[in-house]
């Protein structure tokens, strides 16, 4: 099965990094490459017309393809120039892709302030995953980590943690932060059932790991339970990773309008490429009447 990637161009260094992973994705998995980037109606950095500025991304699009014709001839790589409002086109170009990738400046939260929220918009909205790669990415990394949650939905992200473990040979971390909810915290004479608590998570992070030892069996997974906010525990994890797996219930009328707090600061602290991954929705829960998926 040939997997169809986007990858979006601007000819900065976080994009040049995003079309680094994609080629280097290629190596081993067959794969169409679009090349693509956005000009934005009614905007230049130059304070002309968008069309004074068109030809910039014309070029950093020309270019692109061009390294990809040249150093990796295997690939076949087509370019193609958007116009509109850059996340609108790129999640409408995500609907007919397996994987919309994009680079990012952005490291920490003081940096993600200065270079903008596109690739948290973008991993919110998209129809399909969406990779955000780090400026200055390097190939590399012992491990694939993936965040589990509580709620069910978590089949998705997991499947493909697990498959990209298998194809890189490497180690699979399941990782499942938990804490006592605010609840418990209501009457302060009431006893916190610690056992309890920390037996239901362990009965998450067991069936998580079933599910992978089932499926996956060629894979080494392990699991790791820790009790905190479940960003800091993921990126710590993710420390020397190739990647690291997240999801977001996506495209629902409402959950749609904003990325999970989770998926939201990996992203604003991320240690290596993060892809996060539309979550399914449990048997009973209800899909919003009029929302488009």
């Amino acid at each position: 099965m040939v997997e169809r990637v986007i990858v979006a161009v601007d000819g900065g260094p976080a994009s040049r990094a995003a079309l680094d992973w994609a080629l280097a994705r290629a190596e081993d998995v067959p794969l169409s490459l679009e090349l693509t980037t956005v000009v934005e109606l009614g905007w230049s950095p130059v304070g002309g017309p968008e069309d004074d500025f068109q030809p910039v991304y014309e070029r950093a699009l020309a270019e692109a393809t061009r390294f990809v014709a040249q150093n990796v001839p295997a690939v076949k790589a087509t370019g193609v120039v958007r116009r509109g409002v850059p996340v609108d086109e790129l999640v409408r170009a995500s609907s007919a892709a397996d994987l919309l990738v994009i680079g990012t400046n952005k490291t920490s939260a003081l940096a993600g302030a200065v270079h903008g929220t596109l690739p948290l918009r973008l991993a919110a909205h998209a129809h399909s995953a969406v990779v955000v790669v780090p400026a200055g990415w390097v190939a590399g990394g012992d491990r694939v980590v993936v965040g589990i949650e509580d709620d069910g939905t978590m089949d998705a992200p997991l499947d493909v943690a697990a498959a990209e473990a298998a194809r890189r040979a490497v180690p699979l971390v399941l990782v499942h932060a938990w804490s006592i909810p605010a609840t418990l915290g209501v009457d302060y004479g009431a006893a916190v059932p610690f056992d309890a608590l920390i037996e239901a998570h362990e009965d998450i992070l067991a069936r998580a790991l079933e599910r992978v030892r089932a499926q996956h069996p060629a894979v080494d997974a392990s699991g790791t339970l820790v009790q905190g906010a479940a960003a800091p525990a993921l990126v710590e994890a993710a420390g020397h990773a190739a990647l690291l797996v997240v999801g977001t219930h996506g495209r629902g009328a409402v959950a749609g309008l904003i990325l999970g707090s989770v998926s939201h600061d990996v992203l604003l602290n991320m240690p290596c490429p993060v892809v996060v991954v539309p979550r399914s929705r449990p048997a009973a829960e209800p899909q919003l009447s009029g929302a488009s998926e």
